[in-house]
């Protein structure tokens, strides 16, 4: 099911830490059967990951660039090691969620003209922002992610309404952001360690994270005949995310305390679990 390329452990030092071993897999993915509303026949949601899906390979390409940026300032040993983990796994995302995409675009949706902009989006910042930016941008939505990945990992009642072929993209990656859920934010401390940028930057991302993907939620619904007037769907869609957002609220505040660190966040046991779930054979 999986070709393992690296193996490494985040251990940086700090009291907090603990240790979550960072594994480069190649799973492959079949989405030839997959259903348009793969989520629990809900338009709603799945259109909201799929949302999540188009943003991904252009941004997880973008963690990468803004890790590199900074890779040969890194110092501690273990931490470079991580690095190569991160890289490793980012683009196997991509990779997986272009695949995704293309799901997309076979059953009708308009998405290429939202992945061009993704594209050009992320080159834009790439020529604005400073190296110190890049890296605080991608600390902010890598704890975005983590957390929201923690989510589906321990709520069987979220992630069992996923279609099998869908289930198994989306806890893969899920497991594996828990997995390197601390480098980008390692390599951050060690080479810039600025408080006020990391949280100000927070701060801003979190404005435009959401507002970007319910914007592109709220296109591919309204472009979507047969899904957009299903109403009593999209009521129970909300019903489900409003109760996410509430349990997901203390662990996002977290990001700006002066003492945070992601593996606070402990997710050890549910990684263990799902490692056995997914990658047992």
């Amino acid at each position: 099911m999986q070709s393992t390329a690296h193996t490494t452990n985040t251990t940086q030092g700090f009291d907090n830490a603990s240790h979550h071993p960072i594994t480069v897999r190649r799973p492959e993915f079949n989405f030839a059967q997959l259903p348009k509303y793969y989520f629990n026949n809900n338009p709603l949601l799945s259109h909201l990951l799929t949302a999540l899906s188009l943003t991904f390979p252009n941004g997880e390409r973008f963690f990468v660039h803004s890790v590199r940026n900074v890779r040969d300032q890194v110092k501690t040993a273990t931490l470079k090691s991580d690095v190569s983990a991160f890289i490793g796994q980012e683009a196997m995302h991509s990779h997986a969620h272009e695949d995704f995409n293309d799901f997309a675009k076979r059953i009708g949706l308009d998405v290429q003209p939202i992945i061009d902009s993704e594209y050009e989006k992320v080159e834009q910042i790439k020529g604005v922002l400073t190296p110190k930016q890049q890296l605080a941008v991608t600390c902010a939505l890598e704890h975005f992610t983590a957390i929201i990945a923690q989510y589906l990992l321990e709520h069987d009642d979220f992630h069992k309404q996923l279609h099998p072929d869908a289930a198994h993209l989306w806890m893969w990656h899920a497991l594996e952001e828990t997995e390197h859920k601390a480098v980008a934010f390692d390599v951050y401390r060690e080479v810039f360690n600025d408080e006020v940028v990391r949280k100000r930057t927070m701060r801003i991302i979190t404005t435009t994270f959401i507002s970007r993907i319910s914007y592109i939620t709220g296109k591919l619904l309204l472009n979507d005949k047969e899904g957009r007037l299903q109403f009593k769907q999209h009521w129970l869609a909300f019903q489900q995310l409003k109760v996410m957002a509430k349990t997901l609220l203390p662990a996002y505040l977290d990001y700006y305390k002066n003492d945070f660190h992601p593996n606070q966040h402990d997710s050890n046991a549910i990684a263990n679990e799902w490692r056995g779930v997914l990658f047992a054979s």
